[in-house]
């Protein structure tokens, strides 16, 4: 069980700490404990762990679940396998670790599981050490507060089954999940330092993708030297990498990367990295012969205005999306500014101007309420004309500050002339040799 360095433990148990005193200011006549649920192991995927779960714990492990007391003990629950699960995986933590982190004490869930692994799905013998835990609070009158939204479905699935294991938990079961989106939107220096690396990272694999991109090639070829990057960088995918050519690029969230590029179209990179579990989102749009036809560059530097203009007056007060405040909402804007360009907002600018970022690459965060200082969020403006074959997004992410943002992707050039030279510079000499050469630096 891997854990994150020392440095780092501290500022994790603070946050359970703050979260405590949250729920005491929010429900000062309830009284109970608290339990976090982590995520499983998945056989198609690398093991990434549940975001609420990394943020109060940081513990690279699947199928835990840990009960808190308001005001007492801290317990880690793990699964009673029936084999040694370090002979099959890293198991590296002792009493020293938990201790850092303010974990009291290690139980098993309950009767034994077979193998060394398992998903969510469980018997109530399974779980019988963990549910007569929450069996005496609910005894004793007492509350259970967790988080029953912002969680992975496989962490919701246990405590859906919990609630049919234990009578009356549901009715005693309190989501603390907005207290957690609350604590969840200021940074900390360190998760500053993680987002911004992610970001890097992200640009460099942005000028691989430029490097690459050029007729006779294929979208997967550009996903190719994108994951390298990431790989290479001690990163992960924050989502599936969108790498779509010509009709593809009009499809929002393309994800198959199987076609070919076509010479007189556009490519749309929409790609992320995770780094230490921080995410970063950024696309761009290539011309796929290296320079933009006069009509990709009129609508190109449409878009590009548009999230000029969003950038110039986002700032703390102004909402992501509030129909109720228009005059303050960064998506209602963004849509009248290109609607003024004569364009059909509702089909050809069909989502919204942003998101926030951070654990998730689509963060928790209340819309309804204004942006805040020491948000992490994107601003991303995008025109799909299916008929024409031309879709164009431009994304970035930025951090607000408190008189307004400030960039953390500008690594990548985005004007139209730039691009061109942009691409033309970052190409590979040698593209049989691409992926092991990594971006070109200029």
């Amino acid at each position: 069980m891997d854990v994150m360095p020392m440095n780092e433990t501290g500022e994790r148990v603070e946050r359970r700490r703050t979260l405590v005193e949250l729920i005491k200011e929010t429900y000062p006549e309830k009284t109970g404990s608290l339990f976090f649920v982590s995520a499983f192991e998945q056989e198609r995927h690398q093991f990434y762990q549940d975001s609420t779960f990394e943020y109060f714990f940081g513990l690279q492990e699947s199928a835990l679940l840990i009960y808190q007391e308001i005001d007492g003990k801290t317990v880690l629950f793990e699964p009673n396998y029936s084999v040694d699960r370090s002979v099959w995986l890293p198991v590296n933590f002792d009493e020293s670790d938990l201790s850092e982190l303010a974990i009291d004490a290690v139980e098993k869930l309950g009767q034994t599981i077979k193998g060394y692994s398992t998903g969510p799905f469980f018997t109530p013998e399974q779980l019988e050490n963990f549910i007569k835990k929450i069996q005496d609070q609910l005894d004793a009158g007492h509350f259970i507060f967790t988080a029953l939204t912002d969680i992975f479905p496989e962490c919701a699935w246990v405590v859906n089954q919990l609630c049919v294991f234990i009578p009356g938990l549901k009715e005693q079961l309190i989501d603390i999940a907005p207290l957690i989106a609350e604590l969840r939107r200021t940074k900390s220096q360190k998760e500053l330092e993680y987002l911004y690396h992610a970001s890097e990272i992200t640009v460099m694999a942005q000028q691989a993708a430029a490097g690459i991109i050029r007729k006779d090639n294929l979208e997967a070829d550009v996903q190719a030297a994108i994951e390298y990057v990431f790989t290479e960088s001690g990163a992960t995918r924050a989502f599936a990498s969108v790498v779509g050519a010509g009709k593809n690029s009009t499809t929002l969230h393309y994800v198959d990367n199987k076609g070919p590029l076509p010479e007189k179209g556009l490519v749309v990179v929409d790609i992320g990295a995770s780094f230490n579990h921080y995410c970063s989102d950024v696309t761009r749009t290539y011309p796929v012969s290296g320079i933009f036809s006069e009509r990709q560059r009129k609508v190109y530097q449409d878009v590009l205005d548009t999230q000029e203009y969003i950038a110039g007056i986002a700032k703390p007060g102004m909402f992501m999306r509030n129909k109720n405040e228009p005059d303050k909402c960064l998506n209602t804007l963004s849509k009248k500014f290109l609607a003024q360009r004569g364009y059909n907002v509702e089909k050809e600018f069909p989502h919204g101007i942003g998101h926030y970022v951070g654990l998730d690459v689509h963060d928790v965060g209340s819309y309804e309420t204004p942006i805040q200082a020491g948000d992490i969020i994107t601003i991303e403006p995008g025109l799909y004309l299916k008929d024409e074959e031309i879709g164009i997004r431009i994304e970035d992410i930025y951090w607000v500050i408190k008189d307004g943002i400030v960039c953390l992707s500008e690594g990548v050039p985005k004007k139209p002339e730039e691009v061109q030279k942009y691409m033309k510079e970052s190409r590979f000499e040698d593209e049989s040799d691409s992926y092991r050469a990594g971006p070109n630096e200029h």
